[in-house]
C-alpha cells in the first residue's frame, strides 16, 4: 500500500489534510514532526512526505538531503507560505518534489491531492526502471564476464606468438579479432546505460503530455 506521511505540528491540520486521501488506497502517517516518523522512510515504508507547516531556511534545506539519504525515491511536498526566490532554489536544487503555496479553500487542498498522486505515480516509475536496469546489469554480467575474459587473453596470446624470431609471422588478424571483442564490451557496457535514457525519456516526454491533458480539461 502506498505510505504517505503528514507532518504538521498543528494536530487539526494533519487531520484535515488526512482527510484529504482514501485510507482504503494510502497507508498514512500523521505525526507533528518529520523526526517522528523516520523509521517509516529508512524502511521504505513511506514513500511520499507532505510537510506542512513553518521551517527556517537552514532546517529545510538541510532536511531534504537528510531524507534523501534515507530513500533517494522519496517525493517530499512542502507546503509553506511565500518564500524568497534564492530559498526555493535552494529547496528545488536538493530535490524536492513540489512546493505548494498555503492558501485557504476548496483550491489548495485539490492542489495538494494532485501532487500526492502524482507523486506516488513517479515513485512507482523511478523504482521499476531501477529494478529493471539492475536485473539487466545482472544478464549482462556474464557476458561482460566472457568478453573480458577473451580480450585478456588475446592480449596474452599475441606476444606469445611474436616471441618466435625464426619466421615472419603477421598478428593481423588477431589484432582485428581483439579490437572487434573490445567494442562489443563497449557496446555491452552503452546498452543499459542507452535503455535507461530511454526510459526516463519516455517518463518525461509521458509526463508532459499528462500536465497538456490536464491543463485542456480544466479548461
Amino acid at each position: 500500500m502506498n505510505g504517505l506521511l503528514i507532518a504538521n505540528k498543528n494536530r487539526e491540520v494533519r487531520e484535515q489534510l488526512a482527510g484529504l486521501f482514501d485510507k482504503n488506497e494510502y497507508q498514512i502517517t500523521k505525526a507533528d514532526s518529520v523526526a517522528n516518523a523516520l523509521e517509516g522512510i529508512i524502511n521504505k515504508e513511506i514513500q511520499v512526505v507532505v510537510i506542512d507547516g513553518h521551517y527556517d531556511e537552514q532546517n529545510i534545506v538541510k532536511l531534504i538531503p537528510l531524507l534523501k539519504k534515507c530513500n533517494r525515491n522519496i517525493s517530499i511536498i512542502l507546503v509553506s507560505n511565500e518564500m524568497p526566490i534564492e530559498l526555493e532554489r535552494r529547496i528545488r536544487k536538493e530535490g524536492i518534489f513540489y512546493h505548494a503555496l498555503k492558501t485557504v479553500g476548496e483550491d489548495n487542498r485539490e492542489e495538494i491531492y494532485q501532487a500526492v498522486s502524482y507523486a506516488f505515480k513517479k515513485y512507482e516509475e523511478n523504482t521499476t526502471n531501477q529494478a529493471v536496469a539492475k536485473k539487466r546489469e545482472k544478464a549482462l554480467f556474464p557476458i561482460k564476464s566472457v568478453l573480458s575474459t577473451i580480450a585478456i587473453t588475446l592480449l596474452l596470446v599475441t606476444p606469445a606468438f611474436a616471441i618466435d624470431t625464426t619466421q615472419t609471422y603477421s598478428s593481423g588478424l588477431l589484432v582485428m579479432l581483439l579490437v572487434g571483442f573490445c567494442g562489443l564490451l563497449v557496446v555491452a557496457q552503452l546498452v543499459p546505460a542507452l535503455l535507461v535514457l530511454f526510459g526516463m525519456t519516455k517518463a518525461v516526454a509521458q509526463g508532459i503530455s499528462e500536465k497538456r491533458a490536464a491543463g485542456v480539461k480544466s479548461h
